[in-house]
C-alpha cells in the first residue's frame, strides 16, 4: 500500500519501494518443506482516493480501480486483487515499472490514512483469511476522510500535566480500527518517511495493537537512508510470522498474571490477542504473589499460544515452565535477570505515558531502582559505611 503523493514521487521514494519489491516478493516465508509460498499479494496506491490493482495472471496488463468514496471504503473487485505471486509475477513486475510513471505528473499533496487501512482489511476479509498490511507513508493525513489528523505539536505543553495528551491518539477512529484489525487477523506495519510533524501516536496505534511494526525515518534522503529501508523492509517481510494469534498464560497456586505488555490487544483479562506474531516479537506478563509458594513444589508457569501458519494451518504451540521457590533474598537476587526487568520497566513506562505525566513516571522508576537496592544493602550485601554500597558479582 503505497502513498503516491507528489513528495514521494519526485524523491524517487516510490520507484525505490516498486523497485525492491520485484526482488523481495520472491522470498516470502513459506511452510517448510514447500518449494514456494501460499502467501498471496495485492496492490493498493493512494493519494486522497484508493487506487486498486487487478494483477490476475491470465491479464496483458494490469487494470486500476478507483475508489473515490474514502468514507465508505469498499474494495471494487475480489479475483484478480489477491493473487499468488509466482503465478502473477510478470503482471506484478509489469505493475511495479508503471507505478512510478503513472503517478510522476500528479500535484496531489493531501493523503488519507484510514481508509487504506480498512480497505486492506476489507479486501482480507473478503477473501477470508487473515494477513498483512505493509503501508509506506509520509505525511500527515489531511484530506477529508475519517481519521483526518491536524497539527497538534505545541511545545508549551512539554514537561507540564498536559504533555501526556500528545502520546494519546487525537480520534477514536484509530482505536476502533484497530479492534476491528486484530479481529479479522489483519497485522499493520507502517513504514513512515515524514518529512515535518505527522503525528505517530495516532498513525503507530493500529501497528502497535496489531502486532506490527513501525519504522520511521525523518527526512529521508535516497543516498543515506535507503540502505536502512531496504534491509528493514526485507528482514520484515521474509521472516516467520503467524496469524490471527492468541495467547493465554496459566500458572500454578500462589501467583497470577495480572498485566500484559506488548504489540497486543486484550478483550478481557485473560486472553491475548495479536493479529500477528513473529520472531521479533515480545509479550512482558507482570505476576503478581498473593499466596504461599512452596520451595519443594516451585512455581509452574504454562504459555499456549493458537495460531494460524502461512500455508493456513490452525497450530497450538505450548511451552512449560517450572521455577524453584526461595525464602532467601539472596538467592532470588542472585538469579534474577537484569535484561528481563529493563524490559519489564521500560514496557510499563511506555503504557504509563498516556496517564502520567513524564515527571511522575521517572520518580516512579527512580524509586522503583532505589527500593531494589535499599533491599539487597539492608538483606544481601556485607556491611559497609553508609556512603558506600557493595554489589557482588
Amino acid at each position: 500500500m503505497i502513498d503516491v503523493s507528489y513528495s514521494n514521487i519526485k524523491n524517487g521514494l516510490v520507484k525505490l519501494i516498486c523497485e525492491e519489491l520485484k526482488t523481495v516478493l520472491e522470498k516470502l516465508p513459506k511452510e517448510e518443506q514447500e518449494e514456494t509460498s501460499a502467501i498471496r499479494v495485492g496492490f493498493i496506491t493512494y493519494n486522497k482516493v484508493l487506487h486498486f490493482f487487478n494483477v490476475k495472471s491470465n491479464l496483458a496488463q494490469p487494470q486500476m480501480m478507483v475508489v473515490t468514496d474514502v468514507g465508505e471504503v469498499f474494495v471494487p473487485l475480489l479475483d484478480g486483487f489477491l493473487v499468488n505471486y509466482q503465478e502473477s509475477q510478470s503482471v506484478i513486475h509489469n505493475l511495479l515499472d508503471q507505478i512510478p510513471e503513472m503517478f510522476a505528473d500528479s500535484n496531489e499533496n493531501e493523503t488519507v490514512f484510514a481508509p487504506v487501512i480498512q480497505a486492506g482489511m476489507e479486501a482480507l476479509k473478503a477473501a477470508d483469511c487473515p494477513g498483512k498490511l505493509f503501508i509506506f507513508h509520509s505525511s500527515l493525513p489531511t484530506a477529508e476522510a475519517p481519521g483526518k489528523l491536524k497539527n497538534r505539536d505545541d511545545k508549551k505543553l512539554i514537561n507540564t500535566d498536559k504533555e501526556k495528551i500528545l502520546f494519546q491518539p487525537q480520534t477514536n477512529v484509530y482505536d476502533a480500527l484497530a479492534k476491528d484489525c486484530v479481529a479479522h487477523g489483519c497485522c499493520v506495519t507502517l513504514f513512515l518517511f515524514p518529512s515535518q510533524y505527522v503525528d505517530v501516536a495516532s498513525l503507530g496505534l493500529v501497528p502497535h495493537l496489531t502486532g506490527g511494526t513501525l519504522y520511521k525515518y525523518n527526512n529521508f534522503q535516497m543516498h543515506m537512508d535507503s540502505q536502512q529501508f531496504l534491509n528493514d523492509l526485507r528482514n520484515d517481510i521474509e521472516k516467520k510470522i503467524g496469524f490471527d494469534a492468541i495467547m493465554r498464560v496459566r500458572t500454578s497456586t500462589g501467583f497470577r498474571a495480572t498485566d500484559f505488555f506488548g504489540g497486543i490487544f486484550m478483550n478481557n483479562t485473560t486472553d491475548v490477542e495479536m493479529a500477528a506474531i513473529d520472531c521479533d516479537k515480545a509479550v512482558t506478563v507482570e505476576f503478581k504473589h498473593d499466596d504461599k509458594l512452596g520451595e519443594d513444589s516451585g512455581a509452574l508457569i504454562q504459555c499456549a499460544v493458537l495460531y494460524t501458519t502461512v500455508g493456513g494451518q490452525r497450530r497450538l504451540r505450548i511451552h512449560n515452565l517450572g521455577l524453584n521457590c526461595s525464602s532467601q533474598l539472596a538467592d532470588l537476587y542472585k538469579s534474577c535477570e537484569t535484561d528481563a526487568l529493563i524490559n519489564f520497566f521500560a514496557k510499563s513506562a511506555f503504557k504509563a505515558v498516556l496517564y502520567q505525566p513524564l515527571k511522575v513516571i521517572r520518580e516512579i522508576l527512580v524509586n522503583q531502582t532505589a527500593h531494589m537496592l535499599a533491599c539487597y544493602r539492608k538483606n544481601c550485601a556485607s556491611p559497609s559505611a553508609a556512603s558506600q554500597f557493595i554489589c557482588k558479582k
